[in-house]
């Protein structure tokens, strides 16, 4: 029974330690990935919106319209979502398969947009996670995390078209 307390605190510095040695691994790295798309997927929410103005039980009318709220212009709107899914691979090719992606974005304003992206790939996962302006050709996130060789990983991914006919992605980390 004395020995508990000492058997628990040293698997509690144990635990603790983990966690820096493994954000480690990926400390200072930066490498590109090549995504070619596999699947999208938009959802236009429009009906919903309709709805609101019917049996809205809010007072919309003294809420002013967000200038950027790309009122009347074609395209997003806010609340609508758009899923894309990836195959990744290691090189510009697209032979040598490593892991897939997913982006998931929904959007706000003036093509703006809340995204989460979520790569799974040999060695673990590493999820990024913010604004991005959709309306660029280049989305720029910040990682937040990861799991197996990833965990702990932060840093930025910067996403841009290859310029090839095959529509891949050119995705590069930058990790800290």
């Amino acid at each position: 029974m004395r020995r508990l307390p000492a058997a628990l605190a040293a698997f509690a510095l144990a635990a603790a330690m983990a966690v820096p040695l493994a954000s480690a691994k990926t400390q200072g790295r930066s490498f590109v990935v090549y995504a070619k798309p596999t699947r999208a997927q938009f959802i236009n929410h429009n009906d919903d919106r309709d709805r609101g103005h019917i049996r809205n039980p809010f007072n919309p009318d003294p809420l002013p319209a967000h200038p950027k709220s790309n009122t009347g212009k074609k395209g997003a709107r806010a609340g609508d979502n758009a899923l894309f899914s990836f195959k990744v691979y290691s090189d510009r090719r697209l032979t040598r398969l490593i892991g897939s992606a997913v982006y998931s974005c929904t959007f706000n304003f003036a093509q703006e947009a809340i995204c989460e992206a979520s790569f799974d790939l040999n060695g673990g996962t590493m999820v990024a996670l913010g604004p991005a302006t959709l309306d660029d050709a280049n989305i720029v996130l910040p990682v937040i995390g990861g799991t197996g060789r990833y965990a702990g990983a932060h840093g930025q991914l910067t996403s841009r078209p290859s310029g090839a006919k095959n529509n891949a992605q050119i995705i590069r980390f930058r990790l800290l």
